[in-house]
């Protein structure tokens, strides 16, 4: 199991990343909380693909979840997300 929360969510993802291809996929975990966008489109899918036991914890005001920005003038700088995202809801959101 491998968890982080914010930037030690960020730096847990390539610790689970590094993990899964020494030891496998399937004895690895990796959950975080209010992780930051780490790579492209193609690493999202590929971190999925070697570590298919992600979820990522999120809430809808956390501002860590949306850096590092989108830049309308740079579209090859678009950093992504992996996918399985957990939202937690506030109970003022009902």
């Amino acid at each position: 199991m491998v968890t982080g929360h914010s930037m030690g969510g960020a730096m847990a993802a390539f610790c689970g990343l590094d993990l899964a291809l020494i030891y496998g996929s399937k004895n690895i975990q990796f959950t975080t909380f209010g992780m930051p966008r780490i790579g492209n489109a193609a690493f999202a899918s590929y971190y999925g693909q070697v570590v298919p036991s992600t979820f990522r914890v999120t809430h809808g005001h956390d501002l860590v979840l949306h850096l590092p920005p989108y830049y309308h003038h740079f579209p090859q700088k678009k950093y992504h997300h992996f996918p399985s995202e957990v939202i937690l809801l506030d109970f003022l959101d009902f």
